[in-house]
């Protein structure tokens, strides 16, 4: 803990905290490339069998998701679009990011996309990827159910 840190500093943290997220937040993923935009929380794990990734991106239609395989990289897009209301709002706290999201995930194995499965349930991507012998040499888009 710091020995200076009061109350009032508190106060003065969350108020610069909020002015950035406030005035920035809708707006940085216009001024910040895909590779800077958000990074949806993403579990990657192991069985015998596959490779799955699970991500937590909730308030996203399939429509705006895309995935594909490249050799052992995984790619995963999409855009979240921000629910604009017709009442002027003040925020007191922004957490929920907006905006294009990009993930590249290295896979520790080589894996079957033509086996892959997808699917989009309640907020969550899960996707699994069949373990297989020899590397995917090109780019395969997966469908997302």
């Amino acid at each position: 803990m710091f020995p200076y840190k009061t109350k009032e500093f508190d106060e003065v943290d969350d108020e610069l905290e909020f002015t950035f997220n406030h005035y920035f937040k809708s707006r940085r993923w216009v001024l910040m490339p895909a590779d800077k935009g958000w990074r949806p929380l993403t579990d990657v794990y192991e069985t015998d069998e596959e490779i799955v990734i699970v991500m937590d991106i909730a308030g996203i239609t399939t429509k705006s998701i895309s995935v594909s395989l490249h050799k052992n990289i995984l790619i995963i897009r999409g855009i979240r679009r921000e629910h604009i209301g017709q009442h002027k709002r003040h925020f007191h706290k922004m957490e929920i990011d907006f905006g294009p999201f990009e993930r590249r995930i290295e896979l520790p194995v080589s894996v079957d996309p033509d086996n892959a499965t997808s699917r989009y349930i309640q907020g969550f991507l899960e996707i699994h990827l069949p373990k297989k012998e020899t590397q995917c040499p090109d780019t395969v888009e997966i469908e997302i159910r």
